[in-house]
């Protein structure tokens, strides 16, 4: 008897179980994604964005003479100066490009659009042809 007692109540949760799955109706449609909350730091929103990069005197320093390299992986001459302006943002750089041992090299301004300053070198984003497109300036 105890034995039919339990057949009959697993026969009977076996059968409700599934329509206890189905009381929650499906959604029809996958719910709209909402943006993420991104909280406003007024420090940070509010302080003035500067674009370029920033680099101290001494940095600057530490950067003339070393070597100048286009895209291409070819050395081209060395960096004379770094100008920087307000709040130590680089303007530009000036290098000694082409030319053997100084000697007949050209002096040239470029943007800091058009380089990268990395840990031991400076990358142009020019290859050396379009380098040596640049247009001499005066020291």
């Amino acid at each position: 008897m105890i034995r039919s007692i339990s057949l009959a109540t697993a026969l009977t949760a076996a059968l409700a179980l599934p329509a206890v799955a189905q009381t929650s109706p499906a959604p029809a449609t996958p719910p709209a994604a909402t943006a993420p909350i991104v909280p406003t730091i007024p420090s940070v929103t509010s302080a003035p964005k500067t674009t370029g990069m920033s680099v101290t005197a001494q940095e600057a320093q530490s950067y003339v003479g070393k070597p100048v390299y286009s895209s291409d992986n070819k050395q081209l001459g060395k960096v004379v100066l770094i100008v920087r302006g307000a709040n130590n943002i680089v303007s530009e750089l000036d290098a000694d490009i082409g030319g053997f041992l100084g000697i007949g090299a050209n002096h040239v301004k470029i943007t800091p659009a058009q380089f990268r300053l990395q840990t031991d070198r400076v990358d142009l984003n020019l290859t050396a042809e379009q380098a040596k497109d640049l247009p001499a300036v005066a020291k």
